[in-house]
């Protein structure tokens, strides 16, 4: 359908959103620079509330954020919810956040699980591009030995099947290794 007359927006509100509906409308006319149709939905997208806007699904809270400062946002720029409601995009709600402060924030006085740990690292295991050797227990005897005998680094890692960066930390870790015996 080709809207030729822009006529005040109307929302139907599928995800219980708490949103300003004449920011929200103000948002998508900005957003926009043709007119759209009357009648609008937010739903969920993800976790949180959407709206589409001439084929383009885009987030609220984002949509929000970008007309407040008139501007579009970068990708590594995030919108956090203060009181963590994903739900809430009111005005008061919302702050524009950089990705490593906005996880930070997040994750301040967490502690991963074991399990959540090798969650995380089978995870990155599978990124694409990116080869991990699985980190191992060096025994400090052995490795000891090897130093003696004067392996590099890199071929004691190759012989524990590990990165020369475990190798490299293990001595750190140690220093008593790298003394010489007399």
């Amino acid at each position: 359908m080709i809207v030729r007359v822009q006529k005040p927006i109307e929302f139907i509100n599928k995800c219980d959103c708490i949103v300003d509906y004449s920011d929200l409308e103000k948002a998508i006319l900005w957003y926009t620079n043709k007119p759209v149709t009357r009648l609008k939905t937010i739903y969920l997208h993800g976790q949180y509330p959407a709206v589409s806007i001439h084929k383009e699904k885009i987030h609220v809270h984002r949509l929000l954020m970008m007309y407040w400062e008139q501007r579009k946002l970068r990708s590594e720029e995030y919108v956090h919810h203060k009181d963590e409601n994903k739900l809430n995009a009111l005005r008061e709600n919302l702050e524009t956040r950089y990705v490593s402060d906005h996880q930070s924030l997040h994750n301040k006085g967490k502690k991963l699980t074991e399990s959540h740990k090798n969650k995380i690292s089978n995870a990155n295991r599978k990124r694409k591009g990116m080869k991990f050797k699985k980190r191992r227990n060096i025994p400090l005897d052995e490795l000891r030995i090897l130093l003696d005998k004067g392996w590099s680094v890199n071929k004691i890692a190759k012989h524990f099947n590990v990165d020369w960066s475990t190798i490299r930390n293990r001595i750190y870790e140690n220093p008593e290794l790298l003394e010489w015996k007399e």
